[in-house]
């Protein structure tokens, strides 16, 4: 069985801290948590969205290729309590990249890399080879 390595990048406006660490609870049951960055929290990286967030990056090894991974992420999303529309989000999952076993990136999806915020979150627990 061939392991898959990925770059999460956390949310949570919603009982932030402790929201992210019922989130990385779940995603221990999903796979192997290979590299944690700190809690960050502050305003949205959103214009106009008033509320304020927790973020956190998660570097996670799992057997689950991409595309099941990321269903998987959106179904914990909803068991975590995210409901559409909710002002604030009660939690969100994304999945930012994927590398090679060796730390190489083999995909990447830039649109949740775009604030420094992430940017700066995900270095903490995966530089780009």
């Amino acid at each position: 069985m061939s392991a898959h390595r990925y770059l999460l990048i956390l949310g949570s406006g919603t009982d932030g801290e402790a929201q992210l660490a019922r989130a990385c609870a779940a995603l221990a049951g999903e796979g192997r948590i290979l590299a944690l960055s700190p809690v960050v929290s502050g305003a949205s990286v959103v214009a106009g969205d008033p509320h304020r967030y927790a973020n956190q990056a998660m570097l996670l090894e799992t057997p689950l290729e991409r595309a099941a991974f990321n269903a998987r992420l959106k179904s914990l999303e909803i068991e975590l309590g995210r409901h559409p529309g909710d002002a604030a989000c009660a939690i969100d999952l994304d999945l930012a990249r994927e590398y090679a076993a060796d730390g190489e990136m083999r995909w990447e999806n830039p649109a949740k890399l775009e604030h420094p915020v992430f940017v700066d979150l995900a270095g903490q627990v995966a530089p780009i080879r």
